[in-house]
């Protein structure tokens, strides 16, 4: 059995813990996730930051679970690490003793500079590259931020201010909002001017919630919130809005009850440090501290970074599902070849290449789920799981040429869901004709190589090997233009 690790983050607010699954030596993915909301930070923020003996015992009983999960799942190694609320309780010692001796999970309290540099590597590592960006996440009992250039971590801080602290020493009392705002603004005055930037990489509840309700606003298609971006000022009305709204009319927004006693207090500190930062562009992130934990264990070796070549999602798929190198890899070389020989009439940016060589690599997928339907197995496979390391453009590209391949060409109407997401339907069609090309040249499964050209209106395809199946199926493809095509067996130009 591949090897688990468990990460265990204990919040002010919730309690949460993952279990990470090794496929190979550095691709991995979770099986499971669960969250108790302890609200250990109950009261603390009022009683000089001691932590309270019933949030205490909520927590207690939520490791007590969290350690049943870990002996069942046969977790190889345990990783928990405790934020704000802990850190700030001179009481926390005898908590953590507690938990070491009868439970035995080792608790390790971290302070906000660590805590926001784990947001930033899972931010790096789970997201593309950026020349310039800062992250944020909005915690029950503080507000950490990383600040990224050239993808590398430059610096990190930690505002005392989050969710519960506001709502217990403000909104609890029913404080008027000119005054949570002003409170909340002379706190976010400390990020220093250097942290300035357009890009804000959100991570944590609040902010991926805030995501969540502007999916819904505008019927995004796609349900995955990570990687969802949005131009802040597009939405600042909305954030406005809710954080001033008392609470009676939170759920005319499509505000969730567990999301209503922390959603505004969030969206005091998000818009706060949005007008420092002088953000413009959002982007989320469904890997946060958790993650980050993992990966600087994962790749402890590495400078906690994956080589820049490295795509977890992609290559966690290939071993989950066993792609065969050999034929895997000849379907990536022969889309490719097949792309630049095809140059002259169907003229697509060469950027679209690289989705055509990983569809070339996931197209069959589906079928360890069934034989049939498997195009449409496969779409869904893609759809929620190549997250990391994608944007939300390439996943589904790659998700529509998989799930087309082979069959029509798809046409503006089936696709119309996501045409704000994909190339024009002309670059979809002959990158579905090429995939569906590729495929039909590996149907009968022998080690073939091939040489293409373009020539005089006909693309002559020249074979190691006789295919007697590829040629009955290539005469069956629609094509985007009216060309000849040509297999030649057994011989070279």
């Amino acid at each position: 059995m591949a090897k688990r690790t468990a990460i265990i983050d204990i919040g002010s607010n919730s309690a949460r813990m993952v279990v990470f699954e090794k496929t190979s030596h550095l691709a991995f993915h979770m099986i499971k996730e669960v969250k108790s909301q302890v609200r250990i930070g109950e009261g603390a923020y009022e009683n000089g930051g001691v932590l309270q003996e019933v949030p205490l015992q909520r927590a207690y009983d939520a490791l007590g679970s969290f350690k049943n999960i870990i002996k069942s799942l046969k977790c190889q190694k345990t990783l928990c690490v405790a934020t704000s609320a802990l850190r700030d309780a001179p009481n926390a010692p005898s908590f953590i003793n507690r938990v070491k001796k009868e439970l035995h999970i080792n608790i390790k309290i971290i302070d906000g500079k660590k805590e926001a540099y784990y947001g930033g590597i899972a931010a790096i590592n789970h997201l593309k590259p950026f020349d310039k960006a800062a992250t944020i996440d909005i915690g029950g009992g503080s507000t950490e931020l990383s600040f990224i250039q050239n993808n590398k971590i430059i610096q990190t801080i930690s505002l005392n201010v989050g969710t519960v602290r506001l709502k217990e020493l403000f909104l609890d009392k029913h404080a008027k909002t000119d005054k949570i705002a002003k409170f909340v603004e002379e706190i976010v005055q400390a990020l220093p001017d250097d942290f300035k930037t357009e890009k804000l990489i959100v991570i944590g509840g609040t902010t991926r919630y805030l995501s969540k309700l502007i999916m819904a606003k505008i019927n995004y298609p796609l349900k995955t919130v990570h990687g969802f971006e949005y131009q802040l000022s597009d939405y600042l009305e909305l954030i406005r809005d809710i954080k001033t709204s008392p609470t009676i009319q939170l759920k005319d927004f499509g505000i969730k009850k567990e999301r209503i006693d922390t959603i505004r207090e969030g969206l005091y500190i998000f818009d706060a440090v949005t007008a420092k930062l002088g953000t413009k562009h959002v982007i989320t992130s469904g890997a946060g501290v958790r993650e980050g934990v993992y990966l600087s264990d994962l790749l402890r070796n590495q400078h906690h970074i994956f080589n820049p070549t490295f795509r977890l999602s992609l290559r966690s798929l290939i071993d989950r599902f066993e792609i065969q190198d050999i034929q895997n890899n000849s379907a990536v070389k022969c889309s490719s070849d097949l792309f630049d020989a095809l140059a002259y009439i169907h003229q697509i940016d060469s950027q679209y290449k690289k989705e055509l060589e990983i569809a070339a690599k996931l197209y069959n997928i589906g079928i360890k789920l069934n034989f049939y339907q498997k195009n449409l197995h496969s779409f869904y496979f893609i759809l929620n799981n190549l997250n990391y390391g994608f944007t939300h453009q390439e996943k589904i590209l790659v998700a529509i040429l998989i799930k087309y391949h082979m069959k029509k060409l798809p046409s503006a109407e089936e696709i119309s869901r996501y045409q704000d997401l994909l190339p024009h339907i002309d670059t979809v069609n002959w990158l579905s004709f090429i995939l569906s090309l590729t495929n039909c040249l590996h149907e009968d499964l022998i080690n073939a190589t091939f040489e293409f050209e373009y020539k005089n209106h006909t693309l002559y395809i020249n074979s190691s090997k006789k295919l007697n199946l590829a040629k009955e199926s290539i005469k069956k493809l629609a094509k985007p233009a009216s060309f000849a095509i040509v297999l030649n067996e057994s011989r070279f130009f």
